[in-house]
């Protein structure tokens, strides 16, 4: 009798776990592309991050932004001890930001309730972000790199193999 009543629960549980209701998974298809075309670094002064940078390339994660002529990411930035100023966040300039070596053509700071952020894997109420725009570039391999000169570099590797 004991090992009905655990078979019938252990299929229950895993029927329940399996279910469509789940909330741990996003089933958004935005979402979902949006998590394989992200990536974050960080910037560190000893073992204490300094400043935390994640990116989505949202011309490999979104179709509205696939045939757009210029390589564009949606980025959030963390600045340990940055002021909340028109000279904060990507406007810092102790931080510079670059595509294959190249400064951005177009920088626009969203606000937090902003629809296009619903699609980062990764919000905060800490970080600030922007919408980045960089000239096309023809390589298939792109490297964006966020630069301090204390605290170095992080560089995030995105392929444009599949678009």
């Amino acid at each position: 009798m004991k090992k009905r009543v655990f078979i019938f629960l252990s299929v229950l549980l895993f029927l329940t776990a399996c279910s469509k209701k789940s909330q741990f998974f996003s089933t958004d298809a935005k979402e979902l592309s949006a998590v394989m075309h992200t990536k974050k670094g960080q910037l560190y002064s000893s073992l204490q991050i300094k400043a935390s940078i994640t990116a989505t390339y949202l011309n490999a994660a979104t179709k509205e932004f696939r045939k757009d002529p210029n390589e564009i990411f949606l980025i959030s930035v963390f600045i340990d001890n940055d002021s909340n100023t028109k000279k904060s966040g990507l406007f810092n300039e102790s931080y510079t930001l670059t595509l294959n070596g190249k400064k951005a053509i177009n920088i626009k700071k969203l606000k937090y309730e902003d629809d296009l952020i619903k699609i980062a894997p990764i919000r905060n109420q800490w970080s600030s972000y922007y919408l980045v725009k960089f000239e096309k570039d023809s390589s298939e391999k792109l490297k964006l790199e966020y630069k301090n000169e204390d605290y170095g570099v992080t560089v995030l590797e995105y392929s444009k193999e599949f678009l």
